[in-house]
């Protein structure tokens, strides 16, 4: 029940992130997206994830447990993109730099409270981890690369101030020696996974 920025707590943000989840409960998918009383600065994807993936939500301090377990995901894929790029050290050292992300106040709060932070966190780390699977980047694989487009373009719509995370890999892509046919797949993965935001301003 750590609460060290302020907005954790029953009546602080987990009060409305709630009443979020109780719109897709009482209202259809399309429904629940245009529902105007959604409250939050961003989109709807952690909710419609958890909504219909998610099985302890019938319950708030479930909910909140889950969300827990969920976020310990962060510093287990941030060793593994240590591990990408430093193949040599020792795998303690990486193993405890990958540890830090705990001692963050603001992190471990917002795990024990269910908030929205932990998601475009964990996002980004692993479409840095995919980005960075091979060494040699030139022979990256298309399911690497599509997964990296794919978590890239997800950190969007989990927090909007992670663009700079699908913008660095598009230019990493971009500007790379790549295969030219794999740039343009790239291109047209993030175009396609772009279209639902596009979507969601038309209808705000």
């Amino acid at each position: 029940n750590e609460n060290s920025i302020g907005s954790g707590g029953y009546k602080g943000d987990l009060s409305w992130i709630w009443k979020n989840y109780e719109i897709f409960e009482n209202k259809s998918f399309f429904d629940a997206i245009k529902d105007e009383s959604f409250f939050g600065n961003r989109t709807q994807l952690l909710y419609i994830i958890n909504f219909y993936l998610n099985p302890f939500l019938d319950d708030i301090d479930n909910y909140r447990l889950s969300i827990t377990f969920f976020s310990i995901l962060a510093p287990i894929i941030f060793y593994l993109c240590l591990l990408n790029k430093f193949r040599k050290t020792n795998h303690v050292f990486l193993i405890l730099i990958s540890l830090l992300i705990l001692l963050s106040p603001f992190y471990r709060t917002s795990a024990y409270w269910g908030m929205e932070i932990q998601y475009g966190i964990i996002s980004a780390l692993l479409a840095i981890y995919f980005i960075s699977k091979k060494e040699d980047f030139e022979n990256i694989s298309l399911v690497d690369l599509f997964l990296s487009v794919l978590f890239s373009s997800c950190t969007v719509y989990f927090d909007l101030k992670l663009i700079f995370i699908p913008i660095l890999i598009y230019f990493k892509i971009i500007f790379s020696n790549l295969p030219i046919n794999k740039k343009i797949y790239s291109s047209t993965i993030y175009f396609i996974f772009a279209l639902p935001f596009i979507f969601l301003i038309y209808l705000w």
